[in-house]
């Protein structure tokens, strides 16, 4: 499987301040760059006519405004040309870790920033916070505001709860979801894992990883389950990547690849032109019973690495070459020398974005609705780091999704006794044009098609650090190939709706699923579903044929011990993708006729849908809305909480331009519409009865026309099966 990505690539403009925010940087022993290029090294000079030859042939499909053999753009231009958010302001005051780069990204773009909130009382427009707090409603107290986190993404980014979510969309959609190495959740799945390793021909090994556990901690490897050091508490099995893509050093990597869900309502997913790759420090050879303890072969955590004394901190972008961190960029050039087709793989790689994202979305819908139950919310949105490993075939994998990547950009002095910070150039390429487009496009600020808005006077730019300029005189150096004389595109880039809305849209199909669940939870105390909703609704959706109250409470309690590794008690609930698997359930008995999994669940959500407007739940309240902004381009906007559209409208250029079209008119209509409905009381039709067969075939009937299309009671905005 090959990969393809032009070898034009490297990280966007950057700032750089000309007096670190909050932080004092130990300068830097030797300038960014070798004034004199030594000729003696091959794989510069390969690299540089490698790009040279592919900047001239075709276009790049990742921008940037330094390459890996010149300097970063040492000046700014004046403030006038720039894009800036004057008049905006940002609360930093929860920031923490995350202070010194979001305060420098501020600064350049001239908003109003409140380290310490603010004390008048009014809002922010931006609020950036290092952790979801728990009294976020009280801190954010309008609609119009943006916090950069959404309610419980913490624990859906979890390995066990990812799991668990990408393994519902694997047994809808086995042939997308095959980027997730087989997983097994201990011990709820001891007894399958016990079963799997006895079937396999040969020894293979596994890595065990603590759900609560970070930065490597807790990991080991095993090839047989007795060598399991824990059965008790909750860890993640899964099965080892044997055969990673390597290069000549022999060192084992992966990607840090950084993606911004921009909100919720309307769903808009967008992913960074620049990542990282994480090196190990010592030679990788597969493992055996000699060599699997040794995880600075195995690991690429940064945090376990660091410590090693092989490891390499680059302080010139020719060190990151040969460094422990480099930029995805240099890495693309690199494995492009050796024959990867680079632009598929990183197609591949934001396919896994997007379908992961899209399998996290439904309890990320539940969550908000739950924490903002009683305000309208503001606009959420947040910075994702995902995992992305590479097989020698050259077939990404997702390891973890992190969804509080670390956004500091220097590291402590290379003695254990120096804590002096130093900074990073790798992390300052990659995280401050992060975190500057992310305030730009949730401001609605961002111009992905014209990075000359940022970027003007190229051949005056110079580099302002004092840290830096204070041990070396000024050394300007342009770019070696031109590039920064171009227009640039954005540092981020939409890929969803936009650019894969089209080939992945299929997979939001479980929204349809959300809104059932909502009907049948009290959202305002809990996002679980416990054995009397249940019961609730399978008299109400007309499935007591299906399922005895026995069976139930069984199929119940399997899941439940799936989902918590603990028995079941009398008041105990199921979340969301518990009532999932409990819907596979249903489905298979329901329409053993289906031709798979998905089309059995259709039916049964079309049944179901069909059934509850016999209780006043109207069909357009089981759906999401889809506005059409653009004829000719395709474009949508999803409001996936369709009664939230009043607080979260379609961006300002496109509100405008199609303010009295048809679709914004239709739109308008459904505005006080509930996300969450409550039950009405039954309103039988004439002649019928809940019992009756006339009800189960009028329930039947209204199915089979919502499977086809063919109702006339369907919504007029669109409809999503």
């Amino acid at each position: 499987m090959g990969c393809q990505l032009s070898s034009t690539v490297a990280p966007c403009n950057v700032f750089e301040s000309p007096e670190p925010v909050t932080k004092v940087f130990k300068p830097l022993d030797k300038p960014l760059v070798d004034s004199k290029p030594d000729n003696n090294n091959n794989a510069v000079i390969s690299l540089q006519k490698s790009l040279k030859h592919r900047y001239k042939s075709r276009k790049a499909s990742l921008v940037s405004y330094t390459s890996i053999t010149s300097i970063l753009p040492p000046k700014w231009p004046e403030k006038d040309t720039m894009c800036t958010l004057r008049g905006f302001s940002i609360d930093t005051s929860r920031a923490k870790s995350n202070s010194s780069v979001v305060s420098m990204c501020a600064q350049r773009l001239e908003m109003d920033e409140f380290p310490e909130g603010r004390s008048d009382g009014k809002p922010c427009n931006i609020y950036w916070h290092n952790i979801v707090y728990h009294d976020l409603k009280s801190v954010v107290k309008t609609a119009e505001a943006r916090v950069n986190k959404f309610p419980g993404m913490t624990e859906l980014a979890k390995k066990i709860s990812l799991t668990q979510a990408i393994h519902s969309m694997q047994q809808l959609f086995p042939d997308e979801f095959r980027f997730y190495p087989k997983s097994w959740i201990i011990p709820a799945q001891l007894a399958e894992f016990q079963h799997y390793c006895k079937g396999l021909s040969e020894k293979s090994w596994f890595i065990v990883k603590p759900d609560e556990g970070s930065q490597g901690a807790g990991i080991y490897l095993i090839n047989s389950p007795d060598q399991l050091q824990n059965t008790s508490d909750r860890h993640l099995i899964q099965e080892y990547v044997s055969d990673p893509f390597l290069l000549p050093d022999q060192l084992k990597f992966d990607f840090r690849v950084y993606a911004v869900i921009k909100s919720l309502n309307p769903l808009s997913i967008y992913v960074a032109r620049e990542g990282m790759a994480r090196f190990c420090t010592e030679k990788y050879e597969k493992p055996t019973g000699l060599n699997f303890e040794n995880l600075f072969s195995h690991l690429t955590n940064y945090s376990l690495n660091k410590s090693n004394n092989s490891y390499i901190h680059s302080t010139t972008l020719r060190d990151q070459l040969k460094g422990s961190k480099r930029l995805l960029s240099t890495v693309f050039h690199q494995m492009e020398a050796r024959g990867v087709r680079t632009r598929r793989l990183w197609h591949e790689i934001k396919l896994i974005i997007v379908k992961t994202t899209l399998a996290m979305i439904p309890e990320v819908m539940l969550n908000y609705e739950h924490y903002f139950r009683d305000v309208p919310g503001p606009q959420c949105f947040q910075i994702m780091g995902f995992d992305i490993i590479v097989r020698k075939d050259c077939m990404p994998l997702l390891l973890e999704v992190n969804s509080a990547p670390s956004l500091t950009i220097e590291h402590s002095g290379f003695a254990e006794t120096d804590l002096t910070p130093v900074r990073s150039l790798v992390d300052e390429l990659i995280k401050v044009p992060l975190v500057r487009d992310s305030m730009l496009l949730v401001l609605n600020k961002l111009d992905e098609n014209n990075g000359a808005r940022i970027i003007a006077n190229a051949d005056t730019l110079s580099w302002e650090s004092s840290s830096i300029n204070e041990q070396r005189t000024n050394h300007i150096a342009e770019d070696d190939l031109g590039m920064i004389r171009r227009k640039k595109k954005a540092h981020l880039s939409e890929i969803f709706p936009g650019r894969y809305g089209q080939q992945s849209k299929h997979l939001l199909f479980l929204d349809r699923a959300v809104y059932l669940f909502m009907q049948f939870i009290n959202v305002k105390q809990s996002i679980l579903i416990t054995m009397g909703s249940l019961k609730s609704f399978i008299k109400k959706c007309n499935l007591s044929d299906v399922i005895t109250n026995d069976e139930l409470e069984k199929k119940f309690n399997q899941i439940y011990f799936y989902f918590t590794s603990k028995e079941s008690q009398p008041s105990s609930g199921l979340p969301f993708h518990g009532f999932l698997q409990l819907l596979f359930h249903f489905s298979r008995l329901k329409f053993p006729e289906g031709e798979s999994l998905l089309d059995s669940l259709q039916r049964l959500l079309a049944f179901c849908d069909a059934a509850l407007r016999h209780y006043g739940v109207r069909s357009t309240r089981l759906r999401r809305t889809e506005i059409e902004m653009d004829q000719n381009t395709n474009s949508v906007e999803i409001y996936l909480l369709p009664s939230r559209m009043r607080q979260h409208k379609a961006s300002a250029t496109s509100t405008r331009s199609h303010f009295k079209s048809p679709a914004y008119m239709r739109r308008s209509a459904i505005r006080n519409s509930r996300s969450v409905p409550r039950m009405q009381q039954p309103q039988p039709f004439k002649g019928i009865t809940n019992n009756s067969n006339s009800y189960s075939n009028m329930v039947d009937s209204t199915a089979n026309n919502l499977m086809n299309g063919t109702s006339s009671t369907l919504p007029r905005i669109s409809v999503h099966n």
